[in-house]
């Protein structure tokens, strides 16, 4: 590909659909038990999908001269994509190295959460293309939010709930561990629409 026909609005929709990609793993891992290994491999083997897309936007910054939006923007968005979807891998790598045969309620609440949020990163970056017009991108921006503050609601009384509540020692620190790398994942999909709706007010 000329790099003057770079798409970089398209290798966010591309990113954004691993995103998605590794969100629905990440539920079906916590489903059942069956084939737990394998699905966590499989998250593993999107996250790399993930990287090598960072990588080539990278590499296509470091040699582009013109960029739709401001270099730091671009880079911005496809690092905290990257980020969301390394969180998401980090989850199910925690769910193995601490094996965790059990999967708490609200832990399965906020990787709803997670994947509600990615769904509406994967539309806002459709719509993205088009942000000097587009009536759908605000409202998008504003539901990611939304959800994220709905995660923090999610996580702080399941972590009062798990300190007051679970007797077992190993299951609290477990389980904390757990809901702080939950919450980074809805962190970092909000700083994605974050950056994106600073980009709207640059232009506007």
């Amino acid at each position: 590909m000329a790099i003057k026909d770079v798409d970089y609005f398209e290798l966010f929709v591309k990113s954004a659909s691993v995103c998605c990609k590794a969100a629905e793993q990440l539920e079906s891992l916590v489903k059942g038990n069956e084939n737990t290994i394998e699905k966590i491999a499989a998250i593993h083997e999107v996250e790399h999908e993930g990287d090598v897309l960072y990588h080539k936007i990278y590499g296509h910054l470091n040699r582009s001269f013109i960029t739709p939006i401001e270099r730091e923007d671009i880079l911005l968005i496809a690092r905290y994509i990257e980020e969301t979807i390394d969180t998401i891998d980090e989850v199910a790598i925690m769910f193995n190295m601490l094996s965790v045969t059990n999967i708490r309620d609200d832990g399965k609440e906020l990787i709803k959460l997670i994947s509600k949020s990615c769904s509406a990163l994967l539309d806002a970056t459709i719509e993205f293309k088009n942000f000097k017009k587009s009536k759908k991108l605000m409202p998008l921006l504003v539901e990611i939010n939304h959800i994220e503050e709905e995660g923090d609601r999610l996580y702080q009384s399941s972590v009062k709930s798990l300190f007051s509540n679970e007797t077992n020692v190993m299951e609290v620190i477990k389980w904390k561990n757990i809901f702080d790398t939950l919450e980074n994942v809805l962190d970092a999909c909000e700083n994605v629409a974050d950056v994106m709706e600073s980009v709207i007010v640059k232009n506007s």
